[in-house]
């Protein structure tokens, strides 16, 4: 094995015993190798078979354009997920998230801002991906000295959740927060509210729709009877009713299955609860 070309601080092209062309990830590793250089295998930290003539360009471009210290960054936080949690990731994620965490440095920079619709559902439904969120948040600070937003907690657990191999965030789960986004879009333009993400009903509320979309996908059966109740509640609740009803439009119109009684039900009792707390503090 021996090198052809430094690409910067922490990347290597190299050629290997079989003359295939190879690139070699290692913290500082660039600092102690020129072209032609014997390697010390313990200095590589990765290894990637370049059998893809894009990738190779895709990862020689981004070593040319991004600063060497965002590799090293990622290296520590996807060392982090596999030494804690066993994950068994995909190659790609070495690349994307060094392309992320340039970007989002970026991004902190110039005072821009995006929100992670989805970071109260990782917290609570991915708590490894969020825990490596939150350490790489930790690197931020101690490395580059930035205080990243929590939302990019989200955005880190977000690579890790979509890199592994045995991927736990399955095509059920995809859709089931696609229902969540969509309910909760549908009760914030039929209110005209504003979601407090830190308070307890709108917490109960997302738990309430992660389980009801689970329900719903999984074609579970009502077993309980609640026609009076049901009947109470609409009576009291008149305009939960009608927001309901478009979210019942909606399921009908992605799923072609009615919203059981049951479903509705809950749903207004959830939804009052937010309107009722939300009237309190206003």
């Amino acid at each position: 094995m021996y090198i052809t070309k430094v690409l910067n601080n922490s990347l290597l092209l190299a050629k290997d015993d079989n003359d295939e062309e190879i690139i070699l990830m290692g913290k500082g590793i660039g600092h102690n190798y020129k072209a032609g250089s014997e390697l010390n295998k313990k200095d590589i930290e990765k290894i990637f078979v370049l059998h893809d003539e894009n990738i190779k360009k895709s990862i020689i471009q981004l070593a040319t354009e991004i600063d060497a210290e965002y590799f090293g960054i990622a290296q520590m936080i996807i060392a982090y997920g596999i030494e804690k949690y066993n994950l068994k990731l995909m190659n790609h994620i070495y690349l994307a998230l060094t392309d992320h965490i340039a970007f989002a440095v970026r991004r902190f920079k110039e005072g821009i801002m995006i929100e992670n619709h989805y970071l109260f559902e990782i917290k609570e439904f991915n708590p490894k991906e969020y825990d490596i969120g939150k350490y790489a948040i930790t690197v931020f600070k101690e490395v580059l000295g930035l205080d990243l937003p929590e939302e990019e907690i989200g955005n880190i657990a977000g690579h890790f959740i979509n890199a592994q191999q045995d991927n736990p965030y399955s095509d059920r789960n995809k859709r089931s927060a696609k229902i969540v986004n969509a309910i909760l879009q549908i009760v914030h333009y039929h209110f005209s509210i504003v979601y407090n993400k830190e308070s307890f009903y709108y917490r109960r509320f997302v738990m309430h729709l992660k389980a009801f979309s689970q329900r719903f996908l999984a074609n579970e059966p009502s077993r309980e009877r609640i026609d009076f109740i049901y009947e109470q509640v609409q009576k009291n609740c008149k305009e939960e009713y009608e927001c309901v009803k478009k979210v019942g439009a909606y399921m009908y119109k992605e799923y072609s299955r009615e919203l059981p009684r049951q479903e509705e039900l809950y749903l207004m009792i959830h939804i009052h609860k937010i309107l009722g707390e939300l009237c309190e503090n206003s």
